[in-house]
């Protein structure tokens, strides 16, 4: 996902920051973020010798601090698991359509 840094100086133009978004949407590819976030996820893992899953069980359960790297491997997970899901969705969808199609 692109991520946009500016200051008082760098501040696009309302219509440049318009067309910023359009160009991050047209490139954006889910199936690179999961990837992405499943880096992230095994560098939290290895370095907390921890599954994800494992982790945010006792993270809910209040078994781990809020740390701000806690609230962040949890938010990266529940992201991780939503932007799976999706995916996971959208090729049932496109798999039903091609057997709707094939009949």
């Amino acid at each position: 996902m692109a991520t946009f840094q500016f200051d008082h100086e760098t501040m696009p133009t309302p219509e440049e920051f318009a067309q910023l978004l359009r160009v991050s949407d047209e490139q954006y590819d889910p199936v690179e973020e999961l990837l992405s976030l499943e880096r992230e996820l095994a560098d939290f893992e290895q370095k907390h010798n921890l599954s994800s899953p494992e982790f945010y069980r006792q993270y809910q359960d209040g078994q781990i601090g809020d740390a701000v790297e806690f609230v962040s491997w949890a938010g990266r997970y529940k992201l991780y698991l939503s932007l799976k899901q999706a995916i996971s969705d959208s090729l049932k969808l496109v798999l039903t359509e091609r057997n709707l199609a094939s009949m």
